[in-house]
């Protein structure tokens, strides 16, 4: 199976975040076992399974391929043809997932015909998580795992679309839950209920002030050059004449690598304690919770670290870079694997309808792989 018809039946599996990615990921074991090479599905949460592969023997310096499985819907998007039907329309390829980031894993497995495992010196170790698009959760719950690897690999690659640059840094991402309950009465006894509402509008006021503070602390690295705080949604009330008793909001904070973001959840904490005590003065029964729904952190290696060195020569490019979008990097790069970012496709391309990745760009990245693998050797 060459590497289009590869593309197209992954394509083909709508493994959207947090459905089910059981079909491909059989798929994916099938086709690993046709090349002799032994996979296993890892289950995170029903239904949803990681893919972990280890080739060659156990020796130390080994190197990770490590990509999502999942896509972002299709549903509600004004898509001109079947999101998950690959279309080829001269030199790119159309689909749900084509450039973010089944595009990468197909040419990860189109290389297994090539692999001379016998002759291999170090190991190279195949990663291929779920849910990656709602927060990193997949990757996440198998950390526990990957901790327990012997030998460890040296070296990790993540192929999400880079246009096959490389990128040593991005920004992290922590998503928040907050809700405030107060007491509802009838709007005409403002002094009898406490709004949830008015005291949910106080924090996003907070929010705002501190965002207008960081925006100070650049980093020229990135676009935009700070760490940024988005609240991405409210909801609150159930009548214009009811003291509403219940608002939730949600936040992101994504942040640089060299920002200090726990002396922000500090100040978050301090602050919302605070108007948990003014709401109590008002109701004894009022209260604030806070909950952390995600965490992956910011990714940032050393430019002389040797996965630069080597990635770079097998470019011919002398480019690094940062990107704003947050990845599974961060996460694996705490696991301590020297860890980049580069694969083929735009991110300007991802989660749009008509998704696309052009042929030349898998080319490129077959043959940086190629070359990445044959240094195992």
């Amino acid at each position: 199976m060459d590497l289009e018809k590869i593309l197209s039946k992954l394509i083909s599996y709508p493994t959207i975040s947090e459905k089910s990615n059981r079909e491909l990921a059989d798929f994916i074991i099938n086709f690993l076992e046709i090349y002799r090479i032994k996979a296993e599905k890892i289950e995170g949460e029903k239904g949803r399974f990681n893919i972990f592969s280890m080739i060659g023997p156990k020796n130390e310096g080994g190197i990770v391929l490590s990509g999502h499985t999942d896509v972002v819907p299709a549903e509600g998007q004004n898509w001109s043809f079947d999101p998950f039907k690959m279309t080829k329309i001269e030199d790119r390829l159309y689909g749900r997932g084509t450039s973010d980031m089944k595009g990468f894993i197909s040419v990860v497995l189109s290389l297994m015909k090539k692999l001379k495992i016998n002759k291999m010196k170090k190991p190279l170790y195949l990663i291929f998580s779920y849910d990656e698009e709602i927060g990193c959760l997949g990757i996440q719950k198998l950390i526990p795992f990957l901790k327990k690897i012997r030998p460890k690999p040296k070296f990790c690659i993540v192929g999400e679309p880079t246009e096959m640059k490389l990128v040593n840094q991005h920004k992290g991402k922590k998503n928040f839950y907050v809700r405030f309950k107060g007491v509802e009465a009838h709007s005409s006894l403002i002094n009898d209920g406490v709004n949830a509402i008015n005291y949910c509008s106080k924090f996003i006021n907070f929010l705002e002030k501190k965002q207008k503070y960081i925006e100070k602390q650049k980093d020229t690295n990135f676009k935009p050059d700070f760490t940024t705080i988005n609240i991405g949604k409210v909801l609150g009330g159930i009548a214009v004449n009811i003291i509403p008793n219940n608002c939730e909001l949600e936040f992101e904070i994504r942040d640089t690598p060299r920002f200090k973001t726990e002396k922000l959840l500090g100040q978050i904490n301090e602050y919302l304690s605070k108007l948990e005590r003014q709401m109590k003065q008002g109701n004894s029964k009022c209260s604030i919770k806070l909950k952390e729904l995600n965490d992956f952190p910011p990714l940032k290696t050393n430019e002389n670290s040797e996965i630069i060195s080597l990635c770079s020569k097998q470019l011919r490019s002398n480019s690094i870079n940062s990107v704003s979008f947050g990845t599974e990097a961060g996460v694996l790069s705490k696991l301590g694997f020297q860890t980049i970012v580069c694969g083929p496709g735009s991110i300007s391309q991802a989660h749009k309808p008509d998704e696309y990745i052009e042929i030349n760009q898998l080319q490129k990245c077959e043959d940086f792989l190629e070359k990445i693998i044959n240094t195992l050797y």
